[in-house]
Parts: structure tokens; sequence; C-alpha cells
């Protein structure tokens, strides 16, 4: 028996509640956006470690927070408390994120070998593992707000719009302010004011999406304890057994890390393959919201005419195909480093890359509410929280393992960062251009055939909650006066 009703929810929620739940993803955006773009550049290129050691802070990271995710998801899922099941994890979390990102942009001049690795890497776990715990319970909202399938769509396009504003209000200050001056990237002035403006947003965007919903959350039912009374390794065995989890999941790692690997070398390729003057190296990233937003756009307009299977696997399509061609188009000679062309081709390809990872983002994070559903329809019992632990893991694979790639690819084939001004060899060029390009392309396209075997689609959701209804309600939920006064 399920511990909550599967009617529980509404279909439909307010737009004020869409909003202030939204504003939750712009915590983990702004950490994406900065850490994606400049942590790797800021560590090898001003800091002095090497490619490998750096990639290996993101990998170990991810491999810490990767472990701890499935349990802080199900503590979440299990935990009873009077502000319910999820408020008190984002509460706590948000504290410790914002001193770890002032900090890790803020490295003393004097630490270098052991002790700046071993430095770096505390601080990047404490910020992974507190996005976390904050990013987690509020991921599993999205399938307790609504059961409705179209719905869910419309709260995750609001997740994505936040994912745009986040990331705009994190990218255009740190370029036109921090990062405007002749070499500004190549030097340590700007970046503690880059940490200290990273944790004012953190801060204020997750208070918020706290206070917003705080009354709206409250009133959800949360499960009884005997009827999530399993154990981590049963919770874990059934996640693997949803025949619509497997594939998804699969697909939403490769497609995750393939952008992540892409990302974490875009200062790189921007600066030394690409040879963007220095007044248009950071037009590619300015664009990169504009294109999110009208991904957001288009994934609004678009499913509720398609299934959002068939929406995730053409924007795969579309961006991985379109990255090996401009790749294609530099290396061979037809677009010159540094032209008109090649400003034009980078600057599209950031739009299309904001776009695409938008229709992605709602299409995933919709999915992944359906599947709950799904669970709970094989086994009796609802885990919001642990579904979301495990597409958490994917989205970590992208700043962990992708950015772990990049800088053992920019090790291998011989990546020196060059005195300011300065060239590198026209060979190592085109490698580090091969790796943005083809590489994380590639590793997007293997995605696709998993994301063709997800089986839910609007016709089979609708018979999933229809075989839902028909169960007995669970016994009366302390919470139920709450909810019906809402």
């Amino acid at each position: 028996m399920t511990g909550v009703s599967t009617a529980q929810t509404a279909a439909k929620i307010g737009v004020a509640t869409k909003l202030y739940y939204g504003s939750g993803q712009a915590v983990d955006a702004i950490v994406q956006a900065i850490v994606n773009t400049f942590l790797l550049f800021y560590l090898t290129a001003v800091c002095g470690m090497s490619g490998g050691a750096a990639g290996s802070i993101f990998l170990i990271s991810l491999l810490v927070d990767g472990l701890l995710d499935p349990f802080i998801g199900r503590l979440s899922d299990n935990w009873q408390s009077r502000w319910g099941r999820r408020l008190p994890f984002m509460i706590v979390a948000l504290p410790p994120m914002m001193i770890a990102s002032a900090l890790i942009f803020a490295l003393p001049s004097d630490y270098s070998g052991a002790l700046l690795y071993a430095y770096v890497l505390a601080l990047n776990i404490v910020l992974r593992v507190g996005l976390s715990v904050f990013a987690l319970p509020h991921s599993a909202l999205t399938a307790e707000l609504s059961d409705d399938y179209g719905e869910r769509s419309v709260i995750s396009t609001f997740r994505a719009l936040f994912i745009v504003l986040g990331t705009a209000a994190a990218l255009l200050p740190a370029f036109a302010f921090l990062f405007a001056g002749e070499g500004a990237l190549q030097s340590r002035a700007p970046y503690p004011w880059l940490g200290l403006m990273t944790a004012c947003l953190i801060g204020g965007c997750g208070s918020a999406c706290v206070i917003g919903i705080f009354r709206k959350v409250r009133a959800l039912p949360t499960p009884i304890p005997e009827a999530t009374a399993t154990g981590f390794l049963s919770d874990m065995a059934q996640l693997f057994r949803n025949p619509s989890f497997v594939p998804m999941f699969g697909g939403a790692v490769l497609v995750l890390v393939g952008q992540g690997a892409a990302t974490a070398l875009n200062l790189h390729a921007y600066r030394y393959f690409w040879e963007l003057p220095a007044a248009y190296i950071q037009l590619p990233l300015l664009v990169l919201p504009l294109g999110m937003l009208l991904g957001t756009v288009t994934a609004g307009l678009l499913l509720p005419r398609i299934e959002k299977r068939d929406g995730v696997v053409g924007a795969v399509i579309v961006l991985g195909l379109y990255q090996i061609a401009a790749t294609l188009l530099a290396v061979s000679g037809a677009v010159a480093a540094g032209s008109a062309a090649a400003i034009g081709l980078v600057a599209f390809g950031s739009l299309l890359f904001g776009g695409c990872g938008a229709v992605c983002f709602v299409c995933f994070y919709s999915m992944i509410a359906d599947a709950v559903d799904e669970h709970d329809h094989l086994f009796g019992v609802r885990r919001e929280a642990l579904y979301a632990a495990a597409l958490m893991v994917g989205a970590k694979a992208a700043t962990g393992l992708g950015a772990f790639v990049s800088g053992l690819g920019l090790q291998l084939i011989g990546f020196i960062a060059p005195p300011e001004g300065a060239a590198i060899p026209h060979d190592v060029a085109m490698a580090v251009g091969m790796l943005w390009g083809f590489g994380g392309a590639s590793i997007m396209l293997a995605a696709v055939p998993f994301l063709r075997r997800y089986r839910i689609d609007r016709a089979h959701h609708a018979a999933i909650l229809a075989s839902l209804s028909m169960r007995k309600g669970p016994q009366p939920d302390p919470s139920a006066p709450m909810l019906a006064q809402s």
C-alpha cells in the first residue's frame, strides 16, 4: 500500500506557486553556470593547477556527492516533521553553499601543491553536497505538486525559466563588470568578487523559494511511516526494476556528461581554438540565457503536442550534429579562426546549446515525475526524492565526470597555459577544438538509443493513474484538513 494517496495533488496549481517554486531552480542554475564556466579555467589558467589535478577534483567531488545523493533523497522521502518532508533540508542547505561558493574563488595565493588541492577539494565537496541537500527535495516537489501529465510539463517549464534567469544573473554581471577588462580572466583579482556575488545570489533565490512555497508545501500530505519501512538496498533495487527509469537514466547521464564536457572547455575553445577577439569572447556565454529562454518557450509550445521522449531526442540530435558540423568547418579551414564567420558560428552554437538544453531539462524532470507514478503502480510506494536523486547524479556528472574528462583531455594533448597574450601551438589548438566539438557531441548522441526505449507517453500515464485511482486510499493523513483548507 502506498503511503500517499495517488489522487492527493490537484491537477493545476497557481501561477504564484509556480513562480516561487521555480525560483528555487535558480540556485542550481547559478552554481552550475559559475562552476561550469569559470572553475576549471580558474584552477588551470589562473592558479596554475594541472588539468589532470583540477579534473580529478571534479571527479572525486562527483563520487562523494553521487554516493550521498540516494541517502539524501531517501531521507527526505521518509522525513517526518511539522514543516513537512522537503523544507527542512532546503533551509539547512543554504548557509554552507554560500560559504563554500565564496571561498572557492578566493584561494590564497600562497597555497600550492597538496595543500591547494585538498582545500579546493573540500570546498567543492561542501558546495556540491549542499546543493544536493537543497535541490533533491526541491526537485521531488514536481511530482508532489501535481499528478497531471501536462501540468508537470508546465511546472518544469517554470523551473526552466528560472534556469534562464539564474544563468543570466550569474553570467551577465560577471562578464559585464568583473571580467570586462583586458586580461581580467587570467587575473586573480576579480574572482573573489565572483564568489561573493555567487553566494548572495544563492541566498536570495533560495530564500525566496522557501518563503514563497512554505504554506503550500506544509499542506502536502506525507507518507505514513509504515509505508516506507523498506531497506535502502531494496529501494535502490526497485528503482532499477522500473522499465521506464533505466533507459531515461542512462540517456540523461550521457546527455548531461556530454554537455558538461563541452561546457567545461568553453573558455579554452573560445580563446585558443576559435581565437575569438577579447571583445567577443564573452558573446557566446552572454547569448546562452537567450537560447535557454527560447528553448523554454519552445518546450512550452511543443510538449502539449508531442511526447516528452520525442522532445528530448530531437533536441539532442540537433545540438550534437550542429556542434560536430561547426567544428569540422573550423578544422577544415572553411571558417577561419577569429573571423566574423567564426564568431557567428560560436554565438549561434551557444544559442542552440541553451535552447536544446532547456528543452532537455523540461522533458527530463517531467519524465522523472511520471516515472514516480509508474513506480507507485509497480511497487506500491512513492519515491519522489529518490528518483530526483538518481537524475541529480546525472546532473552532477555534467560538472564532475564531464570536467574530469575535459581536464584529463587537456593534459593528454599537452595543453599548458601560455603567458598572457601568447598563443599555443597550432596542433594543440586543433586538439582543444576536437575535444570541445567531437567529444561532447559524441557522448550526447550516444544517448539517443537509450531515450528511444523510454515507454511512458500520455496514454500509458493515463492508464497508470487510472490503475492507481482504483486502489483504496491510505489511512487518514494528519495534514489532510490543512490540504482541504488550502
